[in-house]
């Protein structure tokens, strides 16, 4: 029952009836009773409330003396405030359909349906409304939905390129460090195999024929290095997988004499590793 109290005070004990929170339950939507007013001034109250709380324990720790004791019983009174205040907001929105409500209101129908049997009177409404709480209240939760997770994609297949170090070859015109014309199709080799083969390491080194003095083609095999590996991080591969140098003319590929042009030994090899 609702006690229905005229002091202001005394009004704080009063309670909302059963037959009110399902009256209404029965709205299928919330109406909008606040304004923006009343939300800048909800907001407002939240964050000086929060820095109320907040202060009782600054000045305890900094500042305060034994009259501390009534600080913290004010904070209290505003606790009980704030209690009451989620209270009231909690009366405002209608029920949803929990078992202890169902069960309070199968306990009312179903005995105003059993006094009504004891007289031999059959009661629909109160017969109807029992069947109907009781059937609420007894019901199973509904089933969480399982989502099934999607199957990782199935590992790429090795490749003949994986039985191989050698991951790559850019071959060079004489003194240049520009790239071939195939440079981005064998990165792009490079780079779709990287999976399959698990490489995680390559080292790129440079080389040069036998065309000039080692005081020059040292630098200009480090540059030939330095032009591939810049344009495998364009690729996408880090820089800290990367281990660049220039061997100059020091390993050539193929035996030549002294101050002869060969575009074979004019490159850069990469090897993979994992």
């Amino acid at each position: 029952a609702c006690l229905v109290l005229s002091s202001p005070l005394m009004s704080l004990f009063a309670v909302k009836p059963l037959k009110a929170i399902l009256a209404d339950a029965e709205h299928e939507s919330l109406k909008r009773t606040l304004g923006s007013t009343q939300l800048v001034a909800l907001g407002i109250g939240a964050i000086i409330g929060a820095g109320l709380f907040s202060l009782t324990g600054v000045a305890a720790a900094n500042n305060a003396g034994p009259a501390v004791v009534l600080s913290f019983i004010i904070a209290a009174v505003g606790c009980a405030f704030a209690g009451l205040c989620y209270s009231e907001f909690a009366t405002m929105i209608p029920i949803a359909g929990s078992a202890y409500t169902y069960a309070s209101e199968a306990k009312v129908w179903c005995g105003i349906a059993t006094g009504f049997l004891k007289t031999s009177t059959r009661d629909k409404e109160s017969l109807t409304r029992c069947e109907k709480y009781h059937r609420l209240m007894t019901q199973p939760a509904p089933a969480v939905p399982v989502v099934a997770m999607p199957e990782p994609p199935a590992p790429r297949p090795r490749t003949a390129a994986c039985d191989s170090p050698l991951a790559a070859t850019f071959f060079f015109d004489w003194d240049s460090v520009a790239l071939p014309a195939n440079t981005q199709e064998t990165i792009n080799f490079v780079s779709e195999n990287m999976v399959p083969c698990g490489w995680s390491r390559f080292t790129i080194v440079g080389h040069t024929d036998r065309s000039g003095a080692d005081s020059y083609n040292d630098p200009l095999s480090r540059r030939r290095a330095d032009a591939v590996a810049a344009r495998m991080q364009e690729a996408g591969i880090n820089s800290s997988a990367l281990t660049v140098s220039g061997r100059g003319e020091a390993e050539p590929k193929v035996s030549t004499a002294d101050g002869e042009r060969n575009p074979t030994n004019r490159r850069v090899e990469v090897t993979a590793s994992n």
